[in-house]
């Protein structure tokens, strides 16, 4: 050490010195240098299932997808199936979510979402119509239990959702019975507005620097102006593997699977009641994450007449984090 930087040490206040001295002992924890990471793993982001963290983030996906080869019910004015068409059915989706952490052990976050649903043919529009949902939420982590390598967190969140409506076959039915009136156009175009609430458990589990899994529990109640209010509940698992902690190749590889059980799964284009997820991440920037998800997944629409969605999807995910 040069003579000049002794006698500056040596003039040095004992209170810096103990204080420098304690933070080269007692390094900061590599989650919190890192809002994601739990015991040398970074977790991936995901369109299924959400982190147990409570950090500082901005994440934003978009995407569509395709319902395949569905057989639509064709109906007469008296509601009867006729005949059956083939037809396809298209998905877009966009959603933002932003998240702060308020204290050590707390972060609220907002988030909004749109995604809509139509037709292909005019065959698939006529007979399933369009539909389309607006909405925003609320909600808090906050981190209960940290033993080590393992993280488990408190979350609640209070969603509102506008669904804008569009159904062709109900209009024609009112208009060739009773003509054009107030009832018919209501039926064309309605809008239904529905809140949810849920609250549950997330998890996290560094097994080694390259390997993680995290799930959540989550259930609560959906309120909406046409079904009244149903129960759902969620169960989630996700495996990540980060490549560039086993071979140096900036490469994040996540498989994962969502379950929704209960009422409340049918009925919103939003989600899907079984849902398998692969996704690939480019993990070479600590801050910033990129990324697609493959998602096949099964859709329940509230038009019983119409059989359950099989839906393929991509969403091209970012997510940021601040330090």
């Amino acid at each position: 050490m040069p003579k000049s930087w002794r006698a500056a040490w040596r003039g040095t206040p004992a209170s810096v010195v103990l204080l420098v001295v304690a933070i080269r002992a007692h390094p900061l924890p590599a989650q919190d240098a890192c809002g994601r990471c739990l015991d040398g793993h970074r977790f991936l982001p995901s369109s299924l299932i959400s982190l147990p963290f409570a950090s500082d983030h901005f994440v934003n996906a978009t995407g569509g997808g395709m319902a395949f080869d569905l057989q639509i019910p064709v109906r007469n004015l008296d509601g009867e199936v006729v005949d059956t068409v083939g037809g396809d059915i298209g998905f877009l989706l966009l959603d933002f979510e932003y998240q702060k952490r308020i204290i050590k052990r707390l972060a609220l976050r907002g988030r909004l979402t749109a995604v809509a649903r139509v037709g292909t043919t005019a065959e698939a529009v006529v007979a399933s119509g369009a539909e389309a949902v607006f909405g925003w939420s609320v909600g808090g982590t906050v981190p209960v239990w940290q033993p080590g390598n393992v993280l488990v967190a408190v979350v609640a969140d209070w969603r509102h959702n506008n669904e804008f409506v569009v159904d062709p076959y109900g209009f024609a039915k009112l208009i060739a019975n009773g003509g054009l009136t107030p009832a018919s156009k209501d039926v064309l175009l309605r809008d239904e507005a529905g809140s949810r609430w849920s609250a549950g458990l997330r998890a996290a589990w560094a097994v080694n620097p390259w390997f993680g899994v995290n799930g959540v529990v989550e259930s609560g109640e959906l309120d909406s102006e046409t079904l009244g209010t149903r129960t759902l509940t969620e169960l989630g698992l996700q495996t990540g593997f980060d490549l560039a902690r086993l071979w140096n190749f900036p490469l994040g590889v996540s498989l994962g699977y969502r379950e929704q059980v209960g009422p409340g799964r049918k009925g919103d284009v939003s989600g899907s009641y079984r849902a398998l997820e692969l996704g690939l991440f480019y993990t070479g920037n600590a801050n910033f994450t990129i990324g697609g998800d493959f998602i096949s997944s099964k859709v329940a629409v509230k038009d019983s007449n119409i059989p359950d969605l099989d839906v393929g999807q991509f969403r091209l995910v970012t997510r940021l984090d601040f330090r």
